[in-house]
């Protein structure tokens, strides 16, 4: 008997300890930190996180409904592309203003015509995400240039497919770009959207010798070999602002609203007091008004701005960066209220003008700042009402159902840019050094010629916008 019970208890006691090892090892993965391209599972394990990347088997705007766009996503898993490009193109019916299906609806294409080109677009995409909008925008131009690629049988009928990845705006852009990097069919990258993401990713894309070029960054400190830009950086904007303050408004002292932590506002606040100093201006309380203090009273700080002994500013620069532009409008609320008592001096005294930088030139500018930003003078690197831009505007806004952003203009741009560097034999080499020699006329691009600058920059000028009776207006070059 006791035999039998022996060889009973031994099993019995093997099991109990290897569930104590499993349960050990389960509590020390749960207790491990995963590495920045990974995920945990069921708060365990750590696997691929491949969320954050999508070439048409995931979904980014999950809050959109789209039954199409679902099942296409499923057999684009399944690698049935016959059947994706049938239900994508119903979803892209269903939703003519969904740039991610219309990517998918074309890497679908791309995939069954075989051995696509292979380009990458980051931007910030997660939910309630102030950015996120950008990141739309931002894919619109990468869309239709894709699609327009597609239509005229792409080159020696190779399609081109679309990676799309989210980064949060700089949350997560140096991993995303690892992973972008370690794809070795990817040739190109276009993005990030904030100047803030694009210094954190770039460093990888120069490892990997994969070239970047941004639509959206506008930084002057952002320089790198393998990096390229589609927009005007902030010299333009800079230089800009600070001619029209000093010999069009004839203003000869400014006050700086900006974040002293983002590269963008450092970038066009260190240009504009530059150049606006050299004109013999000056900015007073420097080098800035730091929007994003604890402590920041909009009403406070413009009065210290105009009335402080040392002060007296005539004209306020607002510069925020993208996550910082509701504070923004909040101070432009009350420069306006101070100018509306203003008027009722006797005799009247001169108003406060206000003018801004690109992070202000959004609809929600003109939605949430309504009334309080009339007058606001913006410099922008794109518009739509121009001579140049309004043929490709036209049928933009007709292909999306409503007006186009700048970003996705300059993303259009940025896609013909890298498409003009492809051939048969593509490799990331000849893409980065293709780049270098790009020449592109106002037909092939949303207007404007593009050409790069030894340094990688767009060559051009930026263009002054003012709103008016609730919409943006050109400042004709007559009056600049």
């Amino acid at each position: 008997m006791l035999q039998w019970l022996n060889r009973i208890s031994r099993p019995i006691a093997s099991l109990g300890l290897a569930g104590v090892v499993v349960i050990g090892v389960g509590i020390s993965q749960g207790l491990r930190t995963c590495p920045p391209s990974e995920r945990k599972a069921f708060g365990v394990f750590c696997v691929a996180d491949n969320s954050r990347i999508s070439r048409g088997n995931s979904i980014f705007f999950s809050e959109i409904t789209n039954t199409y766009r679902d099942q296409g996503i499923r057999a684009f898993q399944q690698g049935n592309y016959q059947k994706a490009i049938t239900l994508f193109q119903q979803a892209v019916d269903a939703n003519k203003n969904d740039p991610e299906v219309l990517i998918y609806y074309n890497n679908a294409l791309a995939r069954k015509q075989g051995f696509p080109f292979t380009l990458a677009v980051v931007v910030p995409l997660d939910k309630n995400q102030d950015d996120r909008n950008n990141g739309k925008e931002i894919l619109r131009g990468v869309a239709q240039a894709q699609e327009q690629f597609n239509r005229n049988k792409g080159l020696n009928r190779r399609l081109l497919e679309i990676v799309i990845a989210n980064d949060s705006n700089t949350g997560k852009a140096k991993e995303v770009a690892q992973e972008l990097a370690k794809d070795a069919s990817i040739l190109g990258v276009i993005g990030h959207n904030s100047s803030d993401a694009t210094r954190a990713a770039i460093p990888e894309y120069e490892k990997a010798k994969l070239a970047v070029i941004s639509s959206t960054s506008t930084s002057i400190f952002l320089n790198n070999p393998v990096f390229f830009r589609a927009v005007n950086s902030d010299e333009s904007g800079g230089k800009t602002l600070a001619e029209y303050i000093y010999k069009n408004l004839k203003l000869k002292k400014a006050v700086i609203f900006a974040n002293p932590n983002s590269p963008y506002s450092n970038s066009i606040r260190e240009v504009f007091t530059n150049q606006f100093e050299k004109l013999r201006g000056e900015v007073v309380r420097k080098p800035l008004i730091d929007l994003t203090a604890s402590t920041f009273d909009p009403e406070k700080e413009v009065t210290k701005s105009v009335y402080a002994n040392n002060a007296k500013a005539e004209a306020v620069l607002l510069f925020p960066d993208t996550r910082s532009t509701n504070i923004a409008l909040n101070t432009a609320k009350e420069i306006t209220k101070r100018n509306e008592r203003l008027k009722t001096k006797n005799p009247p005294r001169p108003e406060l003008k206000m003018l801004a930088g690109d992070t202000l030139y959004t609809n929600e500018t003109l939605t949430s700042g309504g009334n309080n930003v009339e007058g606001l003078i913006i410099a922008v690197p794109w518009f739509g009402e121009t001579l140049q831009a309004k043929s490709f505007a036209n049928k933009a806004d007709k292909k999306w159902g409503g007006l186009i952003s700048w970003r996705t203009a300059t993303s259009f741009d940025a896609t013909q840019a890298l498409i003009k560097t492809l051939s048969n034999n593509a490799t990331r080499d000849t893409v980065l050094r293709g780049l270098e020699n790009v020449s592109l006329t106002a037909s092939e691009t949303s207007g404007y010629p593009l050409k790069f600058t030894p340094e990688r920059e767009r060559e051009g000028q930026s263009i002054l916008l003012e709103i008016k009776g609730g919409k943006f207006v050109e400042i004709t070059p007559s009056k600049l």
